[in-house]
């Protein structure tokens, strides 16, 4: 079989992966450092599959928009014009803006970037911005209810539906929970993977947010199974009602959920006799700059509905039913403090 004909019949690669591949290459081309080693190597990337020149193709038209190619790497074959819109492809588009600058200064900050994790939801398949929602229709008829400022990759194959939350928080539904059409004939396992471990769903509604030092579930229906990254063999049940802290590590032992779990999908903060402290951090995630409240109001205890899509609304209601006042430097810096 000819170079050719093993170009042409080569299985298809994970999409996401192509992409980021792409635009990865773009940023060290445009670096300004790139020897001839490293065009040499994008060469071999480029006609190593097909998939890649598909992938290259949309930077090239991207690349052509902003006119700020690196020379010497087009290609005859490359003068395509984006050819197909949705979701994945305005990330990508998005990823050249803000990654693929030109200059040393901008390969340095995509190194940094991956480094510190932080490229990852500005490459993903899925992504809100702050204060938004998002409802994400999965193949298999699952759903993702994704909250404020989070960002999620999604990678289903003939053995695995794989769901990677890179940011933030969703809320899952399988499609065996929601009866959809696929649901009885799908046994692959339905996992949502963090940077500190994995949950498996077994036929379930469930939550995760990923923090900074651990991963929360919280279950709604059926059960879950979790699984640290440090340590595959041992897993944990969770059942309806239950959460659970996942680490890296470890994972803390099941405890009652929070009654108002996976509420925030109905557009409100429900909150039950907390800190101000808390109900205010919770709010600072639908809000863009600072919003904090001052120390000596901080333990406050705290009952009501809060609107997440309107804070200032929200912040409103909090002067109105308490003994508080709001400092504003702008709109951007808002302090709560004792009246």
């Amino acid at each position: 079989m000819s170079e050719l004909s093993e170009l042409m019949t080569a299985p298809p690669r994970d999409d996401a992966a192509v992409r980021k591949e792409a635009v990865a290459w773009y940023a060290r081309l445009c670096s300004g450092s790139a020897g001839d080693a490293e065009r040499k190597a994008w060469l071999r990337w480029h006609a190593a599959h097909p998939d890649h020149q598909r992938a290259w193709q949309r930077i090239e038209a991207m690349r052509a928009t902003l006119q700020q190619a690196p020379a010497g790497i087009a290609s005859p074959v490359l003068r395509a014009r984006l050819a197909s819109g949705g979701q994945a492809r305005r990330q990508v588009l998005r990823s050249v803006l803000l990654l693929a600058g030109t200059g040393t200064v901008g390969y340095l900050s995509w190194q940094t970037a991956q480094q510190h994790g932080l490229v990852q939801p500005w490459l993903a398949d899925y992504s809100t911005a702050i204060g938004h929602q998002k409802r994400v229709q999965l193949p298999d008829g699952s759903l993702l209810i994704m909250n404020t400022g989070s960002a999620v990759d999604v990678q289903f194959d003939i053995h695995t539906r794989r769901v990677r939350l890179l940011a933030g928080e969703i809320l899952a539904e399988t499609a065996r929970h929601r009866q959809a059409p696929a649901a009885p004939a799908d046994t692959r396992p339905f996992i949502i993977e963090t940077r500190h471990g994995a949950a498996r769903a077994l036929g379930t509604r469930f939550t995760v947010r990923q923090f900074d030092a651990h991963t929360q579930v919280a279950v709604l229906d059926d059960a879950v199974e979790l699984r640290a990254a440090q340590a595959p063999a041992k897993a944990v049940i969770l059942r309806a009602g239950q959460q659970a802290r996942l680490m890296a590590g470890a994972i803390d032992a099941p405890e009652q959920a929070d009654e108002s779990a996976g509420l925030w999908h109905t557009g409100n903060l429900l909150v039950n006799d907390r800190s101000l402290g808390e109900v205010v951090a919770e709010l600072a995630r639908y809000r863009r700059g600072r919003l904090v409240c001052d120390a000596r109001v901080a333990q406050l205890r705290i009952s009501g509905v809060f609107p997440l899509a309107d804070t200032d609304r929200a912040l409103l209601l909090l002067v109105q039913s308490f003994p508080l006042r709001l400092r504003s430097v702008t709109r951007y810096w808002v302090t709560l403090e004792a009246a």
